[in-house]
């Protein structure tokens, strides 16, 4: 599960690489042309509105498979052995169920918006909502794997 976790993590990171290319190229161009020929388009804007929402949700998804988002690491500092892994489980479940709220929701979310079209470009809203679900589902594997090394170690049966 690690290895295809990685493999995942490596095609996710290509693909965000690729679309904050798009969004800083997509803006730099609707500036220039506004600002240059007085000319907008407004799909453009849409288009890097949609990467920068799918980028979003990816990154969180490698943060929390990082175990990189932001925390309060004050008793993480003062605490060792079993109740260090103690509070690492308390703050891993806590991301899982965060994340398992994230999964029905924006299952619902996307299924809600498959019949509305965006303004400018007339694509159907599913587009860009499908990544909250595909990101949550992502975070879970992630956080489930967090989960179960926390009680390994708790059990003492794996070092920090």
């Amino acid at each position: 599960m690690e290895q295809i976790l990685q493999r995942f993590e490596r095609a996710v990171g290509i693909l965000l690489a690729g679309l904050l290319a798009f969004i800083t190229v997509g803006v730099f161009i609707q500036v220039c042309l506004r600002y240059a020929f007085s000319v907008s388009f407004l799909w453009g804007e849409e288009l890097a509105l949609f990467a920068f929402i799918w980028s979003v949700f990816l990154g969180s998804a490698i943060a929390v498979r990082r175990r990189s988002h932001f925390a309060f690491d004050f008793l993480a500092g003062l605490l060792r052995g079993r109740a260090a892994a103690a509070q690492r489980l308390v703050t891993d479940l806590t991301i899982l169920s965060i994340c398992v709220v994230l999964l029905v929701q924006g299952y619902n979310f996307s299924i809600l918006s498959i019949q509305r079209l965006s303004p400018a470009v007339g694509i159907t809203l599913f587009i860009p909502t499908v990544i909250i679900p595909v990101s949550a589902a992502y975070m879970i594997l992630a956080a489930g794997l967090d989960v179960i090394k926390d009680c390994r170690q708790l059990a003492g049966k794996e070092p920090r």
